[in-house]
């Protein structure tokens, strides 16, 4: 028996053992695999839809600007600031009021379904 057979048994005795651990290695590694995947499928979502949503805003200044630029009157010009691009004057604060949906809770729901 040569050494180049002596190393092909050494090798076949071998392999099991790390295939095994491989394959262990990979299962104790799917699920951060598979949440990196997902998380990197959401944001790549979502970061498109800001960059739609960015596009549509800055349209929306652009034409908005158009307006004010052909507008001579300084009442529709600052209503049109005010209200669709929220600037306000040197030292003013601008307010948004968010009206905010009351949610029911679980119990409410359920003693709903029966009221109809």
């Amino acid at each position: 028996m040569g050494w180049q057979e002596y190393l092909k048994k050494e090798r076949k005795k071998r392999n099991p053992t790390n295939k095994t651990l491989l394959v262990l290695f990979l299962l104790y590694l799917s699920p951060s695999i598979y949440m990196g995947i997902r998380d990197y499928i959401t944001y790549s979502q979502k970061l498109k839809e800001l960059y739609q949503r960015k596009s549509v805003l800055e349209k929306k200044v652009k034409e908005l600007r158009e307006i004010a630029y052909n507008t001579d009157d300084p009442y529709i010009i600052e209503k049109i600031a005010r209200e669709k691009l929220f600037m306000a004057k040197p030292n003013e604060e601008p307010i948004l009021i968010i009206e905010r949906k009351e949610e029911k809770n679980f119990w409410d729901k359920i003693i709903g379904l029966f009221k109809k």
